[in-house]
């Protein structure tokens, strides 16, 4: 029986040797991979939405029953244990994928590289890019599940990494049911994986150049939050306790810890800001996050809102992106709002939401003649709301009606921005305004929130 004392328990040795054995099941984000050709925007564009859905993006991590199952399996450690595994099955699963892309068409039929063989090649890319000061002697050419059973510079190895793992991806005093992971979190995932891009074939560079980069996004982001909660020349003690708890995620040295913690005591002006990273993908995240500080404070100030922006401007993002930004990050917390403690009576957050639903609501009220003129040219969606006016629908035909709906809206304009895969707030505003004739009762089985 293996100790649940989760500092020595081994529990990365245990997922690797399931991992060796289970290949990672692609999710939809990355099926069209094996058929579509690669590209730095197409790994972009997968990872973050890989990393939206899964919370990782939001350090608010969605930690399904199935993964809840698969750490309790491996003994991962009891309160962090769902939030490790999100991430690592996220870091193993991207790299692998990214991998796989890079090098099949350098690689002939026959020169196939085997699951283990490759799986391995990432898990010795993590070890060099996370212990960058460690040194491990570990060979290439045995299969990673003798390597796991026998070596013991491997285990050793991965023993530090479960330490720093804990340390940095997970928040003390958190469940793994309830919330919260590092804020920085997807910004170590995200530089390792460029990394790991640039040594897909052989290992040709040092981690520093990355290291730095993400030490330097961090240290940014930072000077970014200080100026938020400075926007309306005023601090509250909470909004500085916040501020100081990010400084502390940071993983930063001491003598830079300090001298954030200084700094953020006196007024931030966007004139102090930096703006070193303009890829989409750190853009919007850096922006998520802002909107994110601006509703834990509880009192979302006009200020903070126009700050945001400035900032958004700075970083490239047009409006209608930064709109689509507000609006991602209202329907992650909708979707997943009972998970998320901390946003619990939240006066600016529940304002936040309200803001957002009613938003929707009056958009799709305004197009309602374009929306009602799709659906009825829409075969497959018509003939099951017209059998919905007789007898039940099916869970597979509900299915069908929703992901039709969310289709129709995708191509209305004034709407498409609004059309996010799980339609968390969308979906029921547009099932509660379509006219019963339309969509009849029968197919609500569920109660729809009140807008």
């Amino acid at each position: 029986m293996f100790s649940l004392n989760f500092r020595k328990s081994s529990w990365l040795n245990r997922y690797l040797h399931y991992r060796a054995e289970t290949p990672f099941t692609l999710t939809e984000a990355y099926l069209e991979f094996a058929e579509d050709e690669s590209g730095v925007e197409k790994f972009e564009n997968c990872l973050y939405s890989e990393v939206k859905e899964n919370g990782i993006l939001f350090g608010c991590p969605v930690i399904s029953p199935s993964l809840q199952d698969v750490a309790k399996k491996l003994y991962f450690p009891r309160q962090q244990g769902g939030t490790i595994l999100l991430f690592l099955e996220t870091l193993f699963s991207v790299a692998f994928i990214e991998n796989q892309s890079l090098t099949s068409k350098s690689v002939d039929e026959k020169d196939y590289i085997p699951h283990q063989t490759r799986l391995l090649k990432i898990v010795l890319l993590v070890l060099k890019y996370h212990l960058p000061d460690s040194y491990f002697r570990i060979p290439q050419d045995v299969p990673l599940q003798d390597l796991l059973d026998e070596n013991e510079s491997l285990n050793g190895a991965l023993q530090k990494l479960e330490l720093l793992l804990l340390d940095t991806v997970t928040l003390q005093g958190y469940s793994s049911l309830g919330n919260r992971q590092n804020n920085f979190a997807f910004a170590k995932l995200y530089f390792f994986l460029l990394w790991a891009r640039e040594n897909a074939e052989t290992d040709v560079s040092a981690p520093e150049k990355y290291l730095v980069l993400d030490r330097q996004l961090r240290e940014e982001m930072i000077i970014m939050f200080a100026a938020l909660i400075w926007a309306d020349d005023f601090v509250a003690d909470t909004e500085q306790q916040v501020i100081e708890k990010y400084i502390e995620q940071t993983g930063l040295k001491e003598l830079k810890v300090k001298e954030l913690i200084r700094m953020i005591r006196e007024p931030v002006k966007i004139s102090d800001l930096h703006y070193s990273f303009t890829t989409v993908i750190i853009s919007n995240y850096l922006v998520e996050q802002l909107i994110l500080l601006s509703l834990i404070n509880n009192q979302e100030a006009w200020q903070e809102r126009e700050l945001i922006e400035k900032i958004s401007l700075h970083l490239g993002l047009s409006h209608e992106k930064l709109e689509q930004l507000y609006y991602s990050v209202a329907d992650f917390f909708y979707v997943h709002n009972e998970r998320l403690e901390f946003l619990k009576n939240n006066a600016a957050f529940t304002q936040f939401q309200d803001y957002m639903n009613d938003k929707v609501l009056k958009l799709v009220k305004k197009n309602m003649a374009n929306i009602m003129t799709e659906v009825k040219e829409t075969k497959k969606l018509s003939e099951l709301l017209l059998k919905a006016t007789t007898q039940p629908l099916t869970s597979h035909e509900k299915q069908k009606v929703q992901e039709q709906l969310m289709d129709i809206v995708r191509s209305i304009p004034a709407l498409a921005i609004f059309a996010l895969p799980g339609g968390g707030i969308l979906l029921p505003v547009l099932i509660k305004v379509l006219p019963f004739n339309i969509l009849p009762s029968s197919f609500q089985d569920e109660p729809v929130p009140s807008l």
